[in-house]
């Protein structure tokens, strides 16, 4: 086997194991949260012990192919012959490259982030992780340079979520009687709007024991974290309602999300993913956040300040992380 076959079996060989890891971990009891809080309390760093673990198939398999590219890259350009010889001069190269052909950022940083993997994988964990910090800010740079372009996150109005909602539960009637058997898109789509869960949070992960006392439910988010939000009295009825004719989760997420493309579109807006709806309840949970603490006394200054960090920490994310405030809640904050 040539030297550069070799890399590419070795790297498909260590990307398996790191899999099959987590599922060891998994069987053990352990969540994703776990192993993130293992990190942040062991050595400040919550992706310290998720560096050596894959979690999903789907990662694994979108890891690969950029890291094939990665080994072609070296092969050609340095001669490399073994996965272990790899460095941070390659992939500082390999980045560079990617850069000056004019990638995405969403494609830039899918490449760091699959670098920062391939070093924690042939034991330079440290070099891999600082040399993903370091371009994240140069990317982050480069979008606001305008040299290269950013993610574009489709947020609907509030019209056009309010339409679309509407509809799905126009669809979930018509599915009724043609089928017999009860839909809860709208639902889950209300679900979504009321809590900014994620989209598999507000269906797969929604049964009836996630319903509590005094209209609040039990969200799973990632890594099974659990979190209880109040909605409003009518929604929980209604889920409660579903749940009891309809054992089983709330709805399957995958339909559910082609579903709510299709009802976004058929409202006159913008096809977008569920994760809008997730944008858009974060920015008016914002605002609503800010000026009850404003009516409260607070400083504007301090008002929005602790409304952005209650927004982040509904979203499942740190109260202090800037990025994802920037993210969800944009110019609203």
């Amino acid at each position: 086997m040539s030297g550069l076959s070799q890399m590419k079996a070795d790297l498909h060989d260590r990307l398996w194991k790191a899999q099959e890891r987590w599922f060891a971990m998994r069987a053990e009891g352990w969540t994703k949260h776990q192993v993130k809080m293992a990190g942040v309390k062991e050595f400040g760093d919550q992706n310290h012990y998720m560096r050596a673990v894959l979690f999903a198939g789907r990662s694994r398999v979108t890891y690969e192919r950029v890291l094939k590219s990665f080994i072609e890259f070296t092969h050609s350009r340095f001669e490399v012959q073994r996965l272990d010889d790899l460095d941070t001069r390659h992939a500082k190269a390999f980045l560079d490259d990617a850069i000056q052909r004019g990638l995405a950022a969403k494609t830039l940083h899918g490449y760091r982030s699959a670098l920062s993997k391939a070093f924690a994988l042939i034991g330079k964990t440290a070099s891999g992780a600082a040399l993903s910090r370091k371009y994240g800010e140069k990317i982050r740079g480069l979008v606001r340079a305008g040299v290269t372009t950013g993610p574009q996150r489709e947020t609907p109005s509030p019209e056009i979520v309010r339409r679309a909602i509407e509809i799905l539960r126009g669809w979930d009637a018509r599915h009724l009687e043609r089928t017999g058997h009860s839909r809860a898109y709208h639902l889950a789509a209300r679900l979504q709007m009321e809590t900014a869960a994620r989209s598999i949070s507000s269906t797969t992960r929604v049964g009836l024991e996630a319903l509590k006392a005094e209209n609040r439910i039990e969200l799973v988010g990632k890594g099974g974290r659990k979190l209880q939000v109040e909605i409003s009295v009518d929604l929980h009825a209604a889920i409660r309602r579903h749940l009891a004719d309809t054992p089983g989760p709330l709805a399957e997420r995958n339909g559910y999300r082609t579903a709510w493309r299709r009802a976004v579109q058929a409202a006159g807006g913008r096809v977008t993913g569920t994760h809008g709806l997730r944008r858009l309840s974060a920015r008016e949970f914002y605002r609503d956040e800010y000026h009850r603490r404003l009516a409260a006394g607070a400083a504007p200054t301090e008002a929005s300040k602790e409304a952005r960090a209650e927004a982040v920490e509904r979203l499942g994310h740190g109260r202090d992380r800037a990025d994802q405030a920037a993210c969800y809640l944009g110019e609203a904050a």
